[in-house]
């Protein structure tokens, strides 16, 4: 099992939008966040597992924010080519939001191999 922290105020994943040429792109915000998580994936990780994962993830927050299957997505989509080779390998997840005033913002990820 692998566990790091993602430090900071966590981003849920915004949904893609259309730019006035047509090109659909992920706002900057969520790719931002993504890379921070893909920052902190690498400290841990040499090469991205192969095969299905169990995905444990901490959300905590200061104050209420997103939901929480869109905190998980940015997650995912920050892992990919990271922690396994694509967020289709994670078959079983646990996943908790906690808002509590006051508290370090960050995400907690625990990922095995199943």
């Amino acid at each position: 099992m692998v566990s790091f922290v993602i430090p900071g105020r966590p981003v849920p994943k915004q949904r893609p939008r259309a730019g006035k040429n047509g090109n659909i792109y992920t706002p900057k915000k969520s790719r931002v966040y993504e890379e921070t998580v893909g920052w902190a994936g690498k400290q841990v990780f040499k090469n991205p597992y192969d095969g299905p994962v169990s995905l444990q993830v901490k959300v905590y927050l200061a104050e209420p924010g997103g939901d929480l299957d869109n905190y998980i997505k940015s997650i995912q989509d920050g892992l990919n080519s990271i922690a396994w080779r694509d967020d289709r390998q994670v078959t079983r997840l646990k996943a908790g939001l906690f808002v509590r005033p006051g508290v370090k913002e960050r995400v907690e990820v625990m990922i095995q191999r199943l």
